[in-house]
């Protein structure tokens, strides 16, 4: 078996962490260095997960560049956790290969996609 772990970097992985909590995420593992404070921490929605590092001095992150994209069975309800929390970019009802997307970013500019069937 395979599987891919996405990372994405962040220059706090503790208020990345929160935020992703707050919208549903649950935190599985964390790191934390004595003295240094949290620097990893991995996320997950059901069976789908990635992890937060902490962005090292000499890494230059470029949030356009790269983002997560979830297919799940259900996005309904989604739409409110994000409201307040996050920038929705956009909302298709059915995209030309079938699927409903919420796409936002996250709390340091990642582009998020959560996809599934419509209803």
């Amino acid at each position: 078996m395979t599987t891919v772990l996405p990372f994405i970097r962040v220059p706090d992985v503790g208020y990345a962490k929160s935020w992703y909590e707050s919208i549903g995420f649950k935190c599985i593992g964390t790191h934390e260095e004595p003295g240094c404070g949290l620097d990893w921490a991995m996320m997950s929605w059901n069976e789908a997960m990635f992890m937060l590092y902490t962005q090292s001095e000499n890494t230059i992150t470029n949030a356009n560049n790269c983002g997560l994209y979830f297919k799940m069975d259900n996005i309904k309800g989604l739409q409110k956790k994000l409201e307040g929390k996050a920038k929705i970019i956009e909302i298709v009802e059915r995209t030309e290969y079938g699927r409903k997307e919420i796409t936002f970013h996250d709390c340091y500019g990642f582009q998020i996609t959560f996809s599934s069937e419509p209803d």
